[in-house]
């Protein structure tokens, strides 16, 4: 892997599409914390590194938006459980 670039290429983008055909949330995760490595190394390569650009990039909604499939956080009810389950479990 020593050619593979820092900034983002075309079969990063490959890769953001591909994952939404894939079930191994772990999978998405590490991939997509790969992804966001590179998005930023390539908004500070162009000038304009920001939160918001980072977050709004169309690799990062992709890999989020699997993200939220993959876990039912796109159900609301499902959100707010898993919230309250945290929350009373992190205070014991």
């Amino acid at each position: 892997m020593e050619n593979e670039s820092k900034t983002l290429t075309s079969r990063d983008y490959k890769k953001a599409i591909l994952a939404q055909d894939a079930c191994n949330l772990s999978g998405i995760v590490h991939s997509f914390s790969q992804a966001m490595t590179k998005i930023w190394a390539t908004l500070e390569s162009e000038g304009r590194p920001s939160t918001d650009a980072a977050n709004s990039h169309p690799i990062a909604v992709l890999y989020a938006s699997k993200i939220a499939s993959l876990t039912g956080c796109s159900n609301l009810g499902s959100f707010t459980e898993a919230y309250n389950i945290c929350n009373r479990l992190s205070e014991e």
